[in-house]
């Protein structure tokens, strides 16, 4: 290691701790800069780093846990698209000390837990180590993927990163025999994964933070058509694999805009490996559909061209196709060819245009393609003018080097309007990214009859709250997220019911609020309320339990004159009680309907909520009975495809209310209108 180089990386934390990445704990800014680093492969955004943070009490030794298929994290898997074949699956395992050296003790946790947690038959409630509720999901999570995929994984590796500001040089011999132990537990427990253990000092880090990524790149090709500033070119199979790799990574920056996954070997990659693997098969840009890149701008050097601000938005399919064949050791004798569309653009909505239609000629998820709506790019806008940076595009406005407080995303700003506008802390809590795959929960939140002015002010006051909880949370990155997710909603929505002296405040409420002083007071006597009120529920999740949460709110309208909690108090219990029953026998089928049914039925139902006498129309439609049209439903309300609906409310897993009829439910009571 270079005399001055832990200089240098302590230079690279301060300046992480002064715009708080992640916060301004400088083991926590550099337990961040070391998973950002070690990952930076994968192009992660923000949220996603921190969702692999496992650091804190029994933690068995693991300050990251990182899962990812085909090179994408798995968080949910509930609503992960799982490939169907050529799996591959990499687990990073990551321990992350702020000491001047590597030392042994770090490691010794490591090999106690790895001993039990990497054998997946143990069930979790046998488990000698105690273990937090995070290391034993994803322990949970590795099982299933693993399971999941085992039938068609193509291959398996764990690898394992212990950072430092140490010299890797010095590592000791007793703390490498560690490393070499806990490969080998990793190999006896896979017998087929491919285990590496990996140190990171001073040097290394300093040496990934200096790679950055490249969006200007050159491609040489063989033959051209040009047409203003319009492109289509054959390139070499082995250019563009050259072209889209950087020592032996695939770039997956350059696909920030494009809206599917590599779904593995499906029916269509399988014809494209196919025809990689055939040399004797018709050159490749005969029998695909080839590529489609963005660029800001272009120009023609000789046999090649170089493009600024690449987004490969169509094609990635056969890109990760090309890169896994060349990646495995492949050569190509005949010097086949790619076809490749270049479209130079720097209007926006013209770019969010070609990536909408290059991406829908195929199927693919709808959810999938709302970066490009009209509504997202309006809230991008106004946000702009408000000094906060829209991030509908991953990693689009940390790329271009804005601090953290001032990029929002889209599921942060969607739980902030469905706490303060729908009035629903506790789902907008337990938010996740799948709530985009239903239109209507999407709409209901991205409605074009939204104001747009509300949107800086919810960015506001989350923003505002999440300074306020600063002071008040418990160490370790994990612990951090945790918390602020617990409270970050319930207390921005006493802040603004206190300011404005009611629960029932409108969007309109919101967008006259005058500067950010009030909301900052309100915030911090609110908080100081329910720290001083509440001690012993703040560092917890109990807030959760309903009973406890309107006790919370009406100590609130108490203490501070809130109008309108007998309002609010009904309309919690009305939802709460209608979800209560739809969790009876009902929902469990009465008579046994084939799958086949259920999917027509399903096919034939329209969004909820669902009129009177639809059961009628489909079961006539369908010459099926009403009990097997009710059996069929339920079906699908189980399987999360359709949500519960009770007297014109539709309700989610949760009991929250996604949205409701007009025409037959009172909007402020949620019970039916008298006919």
């Amino acid at each position: 290691m270079a005399k001055n180089d832990k200089i240098l990386l302590d230079g690279i934390i301060d300046d992480r701790i002064d715009i708080k990445l992640p916060s301004n704990r400088r083991d926590e800014a550099f337990e961040y800069l070391a998973f950002e680093q070690i990952l930076k492969d994968y192009d992660l955004s923000g949220d996603e780093i921190k969702s692999g943070s496992v650091d804190g009490r029994n933690d068995g030794g693991i300050d990251g846990f990182f899962i990812f298929v085909n090179g994408h994290l798995l968080t949910e898997t509930e609503s992960f698209t799982w490939p169907r074949t050529g799996s591959q699956l990499e687990v990073f395992v990551i321990t992350c000390k702020h000491h001047d050296t590597f030392k042994q003790s770090p490691l010794d946790n490591l090999v106690a837990s790895l001993s039990e947690l990497l054998d997946l038959g143990i069930p979790s409630n046998e488990l000698k180590g105690s273990y937090s509720e995070l290391i034993l999901k994803f322990r949970a999570n590795l099982k299933l993927a693993y399971r999941k995929l085992s039938p068609r994984m193509s291959s398996f590796s764990l690898n394992f990163a212990y950072a430092s500001r140490g010299d890797t040089s010095e590592v000791g011999e007793s703390i490498v025999s560690r490393a070499e132990q806990i490969k080998t537990i990793a190999k006896d427990s896979f017998g087929s994964c491919n285990a590496s253990f990996k140190f990171y000092g001073c040097s290394e880090l300093i040496e990934l933070h200096r790679r950055m990524p490249l969006f200007s790149l050159e491609l040489p090709f063989l033959e051209v058509l040009a047409r203003g500033e319009r492109y289509i070119l054959l390139a070499k199979l082995k250019d563009y694999y050259e072209f889209i790799s950087d020592e032996g990574k695939l770039r997956r920056y350059l696909f920030d805009s494009n809206v599917r996954d590599f779904m593995g070997l499906n029916r269509v990659n399988e014809d494209i490996r196919a025809t990689l693997e055939d040399e004797e098969s018709p050159d490749f840009w005969w029998l695909n559909n080839g590529i489609t890149i963005l660029a800001t701008s272009a120009s023609l050097i000789g046999k090649s061209i170089q493009l600024q601000d690449i987004q490969i938005v169509n094609g990635l399919q056969t890109t990760e196709s090309i890169f896994r064949y060349f990646d495995c050791g492949s050569n190509d004798k005949n010097d086949r060819a790619v076809l490749v569309k270049i479209i130079v653009s720097k209007d926006e909505v013209v770019r969010d245009s070609i990536i909408r239609a290059t991406n829908n000629q195929t199927d693919v998820e709808i959810a999938s393609l709302h970066a490009t709506d009209k509504i997202q790019r309006d809230i991008e806008d106004v946000l702009k003018r408000s000094g906060f940076y829209y991030e509908r595009r991953k990693n689009y406005y940390k790329n271009l080097g804005h601090l953290p407080s001032e990029i929002v995303t889209p599921l942060y700003l969607a739980s902030g309007f469905v706490s303060l506008i729908l009035k629903s802390p506790y789902r907008a809590t337990r938010l996740k990214s799948r709530f985009m795959r239903s239109d209507e929960s999407y709409n209901t939140v991205f409605s074009e009859k939204v104001p747009l002015e509300v949107w800086p002010k919810i960015a506001l006051i989350l923003k505002t709250t999440d300074e306020a909880l600063e002071r008040l949370r418990p160490t370790g990155t994990s612990a951090n997220e945790r918390f602020l997710k617990n409270w970050r909603q319930i207390i921005s929505f006493l802040a603004i019911s206190k300011l404005l002296g009611k629960f029932d405040f409108s969007a309109q409420d919101l967008i006259e609020i005058n500067g950010d002083s009030p909301i900052i007071n309100a915030t911090e006597e609110i908080l100081n309320f329910v720290s001083s009120s509440k001690p012993s529920i703040l560092l917890g999740n109990s807030w959760k339990n309903n009973r406890l949460f309107i006790d919370l709110v009406k100590e609130v309208a108490e203490e501070f004159s809130v109008r309108n909690f007998d309002l609010l108090n009904k309309m919690y219990r009305f939802k709460l009680s209608a979800f209560e029953n739809s969790k009876s026998d009902k929902t469990k089928p009465k008579v046994q309907v084939s799958e086949e049914l259920v999917q027509e039925i399903d096919e034939l139902l329209p969004p909820q909520p669902w009129k009177p006498g639809i059961h009628r129309v489909i079961s006539k439609q369908l010459s099926c009975t009403t009990d097997q049209y009710f059996s069929a439903v339920s079906l699908l309300i189980k399987k999360g495809i359709r949500n519960h609906q009770k007297d014109g409310v539709v309700y989610d897993s949760d009991g929250n209310v996604i949205c409701f009829d007009p025409d037959r439910v009172d909007p402020d009571t949620l019970e039916l209108l008298d006919e």
